[in-house]
This record gives structure tokens, sequence and C-alpha cells, in this order.
């Protein structure tokens, strides 16, 4: 997406064509000593396939390497394969040790390679998948130079080979947004001009490109707007404005979006998604860029939100629910035109857990993956967390891409103040607030006038030299760039402010500098306009502290971001062809070792069976160290996830942290060490290992731990030594679930938070209950669902005093609240219940009282048990044997139920269960039943809200209901 709040610095910039086509040294990272890189040959590979692992060693050791080259494969803890080569290398030599292996049958499945020579050691990693988007690892290509086919897949093959890059966007690659490939006379042109009249593609460029991607087993995605067209539309492309959106109800005021850059050509006119005539027009464009480039599916952006516009014959438009039908008209599109297996993903731009357009598009639009664009709406490292969260329930656990711009709202890196610079014809001044260092330079616009910088670098690489401006003259000026006294190019985009006030560092260029000294002068020669004020040259560079804790974040939450991409560059910037910071070698290693461990664990990381545990802080004890389950800064953050074999606990350290705004640098987390941590776990679950891996750690290699296991009063546990914490480890537990008979969990063997265990009230099952459940308290159950289906909660308890209320939460996401109505006396036990869905896999079941809720209970049990919902929009007819029935409404009353023809009636209050909706806010169960059972029911709706069966009184529904148990 682009906005022009964002976008006016950068419209005007110049992309840094010179950049493409100048492949960098590859990062020498994973590796160390001897050894200095290791990486394969395809970005995936499909099972029982060929996987070639290079590995890269120059011998800087002294003397002669004489020894054996080792591998080693390991799918978790185990490992699967090993090989050798013995090799002798002399000093100073070089040499490339290749091996093959292949690939398991079983699909979807990460693998950890490691390699050791002597003491060196390397790593990479292998995905086997037939389909990439279970696991997508989505980097950018953005420039499309005419260049030779051997340039274009260096920068394919290197993003590869460091990062596993298993699919690219090609960001804007087209010629226009409403007609991508550019024709004339019916051929395709050899190149064309961009949307913004900037930059030139070139055709055989973008078609080696999307070949290269191919051969390493890389997917190419075409960046496409979904309801956008360039001015002139209609005449050039065949786009009617009767299929506009519009600013008023008699389409007077066509719906645009400014670039503010001064220029109508680059206006973006948007049209309605649910048009069948756009519809049409823009189908039929995506069907061509797919058959005619070779692209694998498509990727939708669009502009975010605004305010429900109005067709062309003054109706209004539902934007924000309107998206996912023309997804879903797309994908039936593709579909019927022999398109199937192309891929839809679609940009939730400013994306967020209640975020406009969200819960549309992941609840029902048929896509492929989620992709959000994070602006506003998710800033601190548990909002991004809520949001995947989110996602993945919303979408049944498909995979979420997060554009994520580090660094984008600050000037990081290196400084050198203009006023300390060597001067000729300026002067300097202090007299415009908001400028940085002990002043400005000034008179800045005379023939001749320069600021030059004397700025040092610590190692050769790209660098970008970003110009803090003021302008206020009213034109977009330039300047003239020069790198120890030879010319670079004239930089145009010192543009035009409201106020000399206003500081601004969109002006930059990025340049390939050796290690050392050097002058970068800025002038003002005779082909150069107007006058700025200079604040300061900033080598601009990503925070790598605040990329690795929020590369952390994203990945242990079960999402990845777009951020990799032109053989060594990392998007800051919503425009992708910017380059203004860099990373330097530190954070390039920390990459490569992010994304081996993301793709060798990525089975813990992203597979559909891994859920969050409850999010509260129940789980996590480290001695003598501050921990939370929310993400606050000055803590170390934990968080649990649960597959069917593993107990996944994460630790992110955010103690240095001072605050948990993700975009910004951050202080070095301390590197912690000899953590004596205790993990709590359900009762019915037996661990038999507990394994540690972290990218921080031996490259990323899993290593066992020592544990033991106990039983205190908050439950059943393991306790372990962490050997070091840096910024992430994480932590599995391989371990058994055995489901109690009857899926009955009791309360006294559940974890639990302030609360205590009693058997002085007669009546409870097991050996006791849970009583003293009081504000801040709670219980959670570690449960386990047999296959995906809804469940009926049943908790039973005794409340002798008033009625009460408690939260439920599953997986640490509110499900609802429900009552606990007075028993009459401790001694006496009844059940209230909330229904929820469950997929197949371990779960947890918190129930807690919040100091909203009201009321004391004891708590004996849960019962799970699996049931069908019946609701008015939604009135099933069967259901299977051993099912109960779940009756959901939106008023109060009484579910009237009987079976066989109205024998052995029941009246079944239907109670409130904290839903949202107000059409499904109360709730019932009745049942199991068995086959050839027809259950009858009616309603009687407590109308005057007495909460007293009055069956004289109260209104009837009117109508009988049955449905048969098969």
């Amino acid at each position: 997406m682009r906005r022009a709040s964002y976008l006016f610095g950068f419209v005007m910039a110049v992309v840094m064509l010179a950049m493409a086509g100048a492949i960098p040294p590859p990062a020498h990272a994973s590796a160390t000593g001897i050894i200095k890189r290791v990486y394969t040959d395809k970005a995936r590979y499909a099972p029982t396939s060929t996987a070639t692992i290079k590995v890269e060693l120059t011998n800087d050791s002294g003397s002669t390497f004489s020894g054996n080259v080792n591998l080693a494969i390991h799918h978790l803890e185990t490992q699967l394969h090993t090989d050798s080569t013995a090799i002798s290398l002399p000093n100073g030599n070089s040499t490339t040790v290749t091996f093959t292996w292949t690939t398991p049958s079983t699909d979807f499945k990460g693998y950890f390679v490691h390699v050791t020579a002597g003491s060196a050691t390397g790593a990479t990693a292998i995905d086997v998948s037939s389909d990439w988007t279970r696991f997508p690892r989505y980097g950018y290509m953005a420039e499309f130079p005419n260049e030779s086919s051997t340039v274009t897949d260096a920068r394919v093959q290197r993003t590869i080979e460091d990062y596993h890059t298993n699919a690219f966007q090609l960001y804007d690659w087209m010629w226009r947004h409403e007609n991508n490939i550019k024709r004339t006379g019916g051929v395709i042109d050899s190149s064309w001009t961009d949307w913004s009249g900037k930059h030139t593609m070139y055709w055989a460029t973008i078609q080696n490109m999307i070949s290269s991607m191919h051969n390493y087993n890389a997917a190419a995605m075409p960046y496409t707007m979904s309801y956008a067209a360039l001015n002139h539309y209609e005449t050039i492309s065949g786009v009617s404005p009767e299929w506009a959106m519009y600013e008023d109800s008699a389409h007077m005021n066509p719906l645009g979006f400014d670039f503010v850059d001064n220029n109508p050509d680059t206006w973006l006119w948007l049209f309605d998604p649910g048009s069948a005539g756009w519809q049409n027009h823009i189908y039929g464009q995506y069907r061509d860029m797919i058959s005619t480039a070779g692209f694998d599916g498509i990727h939708l952006d669009q502009m975010g939100e605004r305010p429900d516009p109005y067709d062309y014959y003054g109706n209004v438009i539902d934007l924000d629910n309107s998206f996912s039908g023309f997804i879903n008209n797309l994908r039936a599109n593709l579909d019927s035109n022999g398109m199937s297996d192309k891929v839809i993903t679609f940009n939730n731009v400013d994306g967020a857990a209640e975020g406009w357009a969200f819960d549309d598009v992941t609840s029902n639009a048929d896509y492929d993956f989620t992709y959000t664009e994070i602006w506003g709406h998710a800033n601190d490292y548990i909002e991004l967390k809520g949001l995947i969260d989110k996602a993945r329930r919303n979408n049944g656990q498909k995979a979420v891409v997060l554009a994520a711009y580090m660094n984008y709202e600050e000037n990081s890196g290196t400084t050198y103040e203009a006023e300390s610079a060597t001067l000729s014809g300026v002067s300097t001044n202090n007299n415009h607030s908001g400028y940085t260092g002990s002043g400005f330079v000034d008179g800045f616009g005379d023939t001749g006038d320069y600021v030059q910088f004397s700025i040092t670098v610590p190692e050769e690489g790209w660098y970008g030299l970003v110009f803090r401006y003021g302008n206020d003259t009213g034109t977009n000026n330039t300047r003239s760039l020069y790198i120890d006294g030879n010319f670079v190019k004239q930089i145009d985009n010192f543009l035009d402010q409201d106020s000399w006030g206003t500081w601004k560092f969109d002006a930059s260029h990025t340049v390939w500098l050796t290690a050392g000294s050097h002058t970068v002068k800025l002038a003002k020669t005779a082909s150069d306009t107007g006058f700025i004020n200079l604040d300061s040259l900033t080598l601009g560079t990503f925070d790598e502290d605040a990329v690795r804790l929020t590369s952390a974040a994203i990945a242990a939450s079960g999402g990845s971001r777009i951020e990799m991409g032109e053989g060594d560059q990392m998007l800051g910037h919503p425009y992708f062809p910017n380059r203004a910071k860099q990373m330097r070698s530190g954070l390039k290693q920390a990459m490569k070792n992010h994304y081996n461990f993301i793709t060798a664990y990525e089975n813990l990381l992203y597979d559909k069976d891994v859920f969050n545990t409850d999010s509260g802080s129940q789980f996590v004890e480290i001695a003598g160290q501050p921990v939370a389950g929310n993400g606050t800064a000055g803590n170390i953050w934990h968080f649990m996830k649960q597959s069917d074999d593993y107990n996944i606990v994460h630790l992110i350290n955010l103690k240095n942290s001072t605050d948990t705004d993700w975009r910004y640098s951050d202080d070095t987390p301390t590197t912690l060490t000899s953590l004596a941590t205790k993990v709590y776990i359900g009762d019915n679950e037996s661990v038999s290992d507990v394994y540690l891996a972290s990218p921080d750690i031996a490259l990323g290699a899993t290593q066992s731990l020592t544990y033991t296991t106990g039983t205190d009063s908050k439950g059943k546990y393991v306790s372990f030594t962490i050997p070091s914490l840096q910024y992430w480890d994480m932590i599995y537990m391989k371990r058994t679930f055995t489901a109690p008979t009857n899926d009955l969990y009791e309360a006294e063997n559940a974890n639990k938070v302030n609360v205590g265990v009693n058997d002085n009230h007669a009546g409870y099952s097991g050996t006791g209950f849970v009583d003293n459940f009081a504000d801040n308290d709670g219980v959670t159950f570690t449960v386990k669902a047999a296959q995906d289906d809804d469940q009926v909660l049943q908790f039973r308890y005794a409340n002798g005093g008033s009625d009460a209320t408690r939260d439920i939460f599953v997986d640490g996401n509110y499900a609802g609240t429900i009552g606990f109505p007075s028993t009459g006396s401790w001694s006496n036990w009844s059940t209230s219940a909330l229904t929820v869905s469950l997929k197949k896999g371990i779960h947890t079941v918190t129930i807690w009282k919040n100091a909203a809720n009201t009321g004391a209970i004891n708590l004996d049990y849960l019962d799970l048990d699996k049931t069908y919902v019946w609701q008015f929009d939604r009135q099933i007819t069967s259901v299977p044997a051993g099912y109960r029935i779940t009756f959901r409404t939106g008023a109060s009353g009484w579910v009237h139920q009987g079976v066989n023809n109205w024998t052995n009636v029941v009246d079944v209050m239907m109670r409130p269960n904290g839903s949202g909706d107000a059409l499904l806010d109360h709730e019932t169960s009745v049942g199991p039943f068995t086959t050839g059972t027809t259950v009858d029911f009616t309603f009687l709706w407590d109308d005057n809200g007495n909460g007293i069966l009055e069956t004289g009184t109260d209104r009837w529904e009117g109508t009988d209901f049955e449905i048969t148990v098969s």
C-alpha cells in the first residue's frame, strides 16, 4: 500500500538502478573458523528429491588443514543423516565441498544441517514442502533494469542461498495498475516507464527473474492493486467510470489517492471491488500476467481504511466488507480458467486484531496466506502477537506474513552534524527549532556552495547517505553528491515543506564504500536548484537489536516478515526500492542464523497443530528474573505453545528494553546465564525430554537439557537450567498426553493461580476441589480435542452464596463469560457451560475471576463434550450419536425439549455466554443422544426478564423443531 503521509518523501526519489546488478560478497554467516559459508541449491524441496548442500571453506588458520568435513542433518532432536568428506587444504587456499541428500517422503518438514571441519562449524536448513504457502519465507525484488540474465540470476540466487526465500513479491514491475503489461500493436514492449514516470522496467529482466526463481523452486508473485487505475484509464485501458467509487452520491467527485507529488498522472482512481465490470476487467489482467509472464499467483494490495464511498449510481459501498467477495470471485475465476494452482494473497492494510476489513478477509476470503502491512494499529510486540493469533484463528491456521518496516520512522545510524563539516559559501544558524546538534547550515543555495563531511566507515559495504534538511522555498530542490571528490549523482528530492521548522530525512542515496575514511560532499552546482537548510548526514543503518527482537517476536508468535531481497537488502520502507538503511555485517550474520532457524524449526513455529496456551503468567518461573506474559519492557517475555507432541516455551529478552514499540532502536539485551526455570504443564501430560534451540546459540543447533519433574501448589511442573538467553530461546519438551476417562479434567490437578484445594464439602469427584476463588485467581486445564469440533465446556461447581460469573479463555483468547447460579449449599453441585470450537490438538481452557466478575464458587472439574450447534440462522436437522446439541439464541428463555414425539420433556434455561453478537449471546446444551433418537424442541421466551419459567405468561416460539440422531 502507498500512503500520502509516508510517500511524500519518496515518490520523488530516484531508484538506485546503479546498484542493481552489483552483487555484493555473500554474508559469511552461520559459520565459524575455516568454514565460511553453508547453503543449499534450492529454496525448498519436494519429498524424495535430491538436496545439494555446499560448504565453502577458506583456510586462514596459518597452517594446513587435513581432516574431514562432516555433515549431520536433524529433524528437531532426531539425527537422520550423516556424511563426511576428507580434504587437505593448505593455508591461504579455498575450496567448496558438496554433499547430497535424498529428502524424506514426509511432506512439510524442516531440517537443521550442521557442518564441522575440526573446530570450525557451519549451518544451514532444508525445507521439504510441496507447497511454499505452508511456510512462506516471502522476499522481494524491486529493480528491473536492463541487465544480463546472469546478473539477474545472481540477485535471486544470493537471496535464496542466504535466507531460504521461497517466494518473491515483484514490486511495481507493471506498466499501469489497471493495464499491467504494455503492448504496442498487440506485441509486448521491450520496456516501459512505471506508474511514477521515474523508472524504466525491462521485460526481459522480468522474464529472466521469474525464470530464475522457478529454477530455485521459488515462486514469483506480482504486486497488483485490487481496485485502482491511473489517470486516463478510460481511453488507455477501456475502464469505465461507471465502475468507479465516488465521494458523493451524484458521481461528481471520483474517489482517488493523491501521492502529493504535484503530478496528476500518478493519481490512483479507486474502483468498486464489487463491480462486475471492474472484476471482469481486472481479473482478465491477472490472468494475462499469469499466462504471459509465468507468475505463480496474485499479490493484491489496497489503500487501507476510508469512509464508505458511493458507487456510480449513488449506492453506499460497504467497502470494508467487500474485499472477501472480490477475492472469492477471483479464486473462482482463476479456477474456471485452468489456474486453480495459482496463489492468492491480499494485503490487510494497517493490520490489527480489530482492524478495518481484517475480520472480513481473514474469516471469509478464499486465499492462501494472510499478508498485512503494519502501520499505526499494532505498535507493540504484544499487538503483533495478537494480530498473528487472530489471523490464524480466523483463517484456519494458515500462514501469516507481516510487512513491518523496521526503523522506518527514525533516522538511525551514525550521524555527522552539518554545522561541524567543512563549509564553503554557506553559514550556520539555529533560528528554526527541531535541528539536531548545535544548529544547522543555511544560506545553501548559490552555485559553488557546498558542505563536505569527513566520515569513517567500519567495513566495506553499502552505506545509505541520508541528508536531514529543511526546505520552505516553494519548490523541490536538488544537490549534487560527490564521494572522495568524484561526482556520483544529482539528488533531486529535497522536497518543499510547510515551514523551515519541518525537518525531513527522505533525501538519500546509497553507495558502496571501502572500510576507512571518506569525504561526502553535497554541493550546489549550476545544474542544481533552490535553497535548502542542511542539518546532518546519517549513515542510515538498521538497529540490530530492534530487528532481532522484532524478528524473534514475530516468528515465535507464528508469523514471518517480508524483509529480505535483492541479494543482500533488508526492507525498511513501504517503497521497496528505497535502500536508505543498510545492514552491517553483524546483522547480516544474525539474519542468516534467523532464517536457518525458522526454516529448520518450522514445524514447532508454524505447524497447523501448534496452538497457544493461556497468555497469563501461570506457566513459567525463572529464579531471580522478572518474567511477564504480555511482552512488557524490563522483563523476560515468555509464552507457551503446544503441538500434538511438544510443549514449546518461547523466551524473549526484553530486560534492557525501555519500551515495546518494535519499530524503534532498542538497547542490546544483556546475555543472561544459568537460568533456573520451572514450567508448569497439564496433569495429563508426561514429558520425556527437554531441548533448547536458539538462533543465538550454536548456530541454532538443538541441545538436550537435564530436567526434573514435580508437583507443587500450582500444579505439575518440569524444571531445568537454561544455559544462556541473549535475544530469543525456544525450549521444546517432548511429551505424551493421556486423555482422562470421559474427558473429565479434575480442577485440583490443573494449573492453579492463587486458589486453594479442599475436600471439606461432600459430593466432589476426584480427590477434592478448588476453593478460595477470588479476584485475579484462576484455573487452567490442558485438554485434548480428538478432532476439529465444537465442544461444550461443562464446569461442575458448587455455589452456596449469591450468583457468580467467571470469564473463560481458550488458548489465551477470551471465549465468553458464564454464570454460576447459586446451588443453595456448598455441598450441592451443578454445571455451567460454554460452547467453543476447538481444532484437533492440545489446548488450554482457563476459568478466571476478573474484578468485574462476581460471587464465589468451588470448582470440581471440567467436562469436555463434543457438540453440534443449532442457531436460527443455522438450523441443523441431524447430529451424530454421542454428540450434545447446543442452542444459541439472542434472548433469554428456555429450550422446551423432549425426545421421540415429546417424551421426557425438560425445560433448560439459556444463559448469557458473553458473546459480542447480540443474536447469539445466550446458550444452553442438551444430550448426548443415542442413534435413532428424535430430539423435539421449541423455545419459551422470557420477555419480562424475571428469570421465572411461566408457561402461561412467557411467549412461546410457535414453531416446533426436531433433530434426528444417526
